[in-house]
């Protein structure tokens, strides 16, 4: 479903530059007002698609080292020290880890971090508690695990 939001995303703001739909950034309603209907997970996955992946699904500008240290404090006492101790697709026949979901899946990924996974894991969510900086530094990081 998630990757399906993206591609639709994609899809909708390539067809509106395609064209010639270009709105001056000045027309967007402002954050909180009425005009304003993406949900605190739309406008999260639209940052992670629009302005922190790459064409290859790598975290642009994560501190490496920091992440690593968020990733010790808020992470490891579930998934571990090298993101292994937790198969997040149990029902299928080969194992996936953290590290892979971040390298994989970045989306996915990124949404349970985010927001959780309640019917899977028991995921929760850290939207409210890590701050974004912190969090694309955690994700940069789990792209470098096993």
């Amino acid at each position: 479903m998630l990757r399906r939001f993206l591609l639709i995303a994609l899809f909708v703001a390539g067809y509106g530059l395609a064209w010639g739909d270009s709105a001056p950034a000045e027309s967007a309603p402002a954050p909180g007002s009425e005009g304003d209907t993406l949900t605190k997970e739309d406008k999260r996955m639209a940052y992670l698609v629009y302005k922190l992946i790459d064409k290859d699904g790598k975290i642009k500008g994560a501190n490496l080292e920091r992440g690593k240290k968020l990733f010790y404090q808020n992470c490891r006492s579930c998934h571990g020290v090298d993101g292994r101790h937790i198969n997040v697709t149990p029902m299928e026949p080969r194992p996936t880890y953290l590290g892979n979901r971040a390298r994989n899946d970045m989306p996915t990924f990124w949404y349970q971090m985010n927001f959780g996974d309640e019917t899977r894991q028991g995921m929760e969510a850290y939207y409210d508690e890590i701050e974004l900086d912190e969090m694309v530094d955690i994700a940069g990081y789990a792209q470098t695990l096993p």
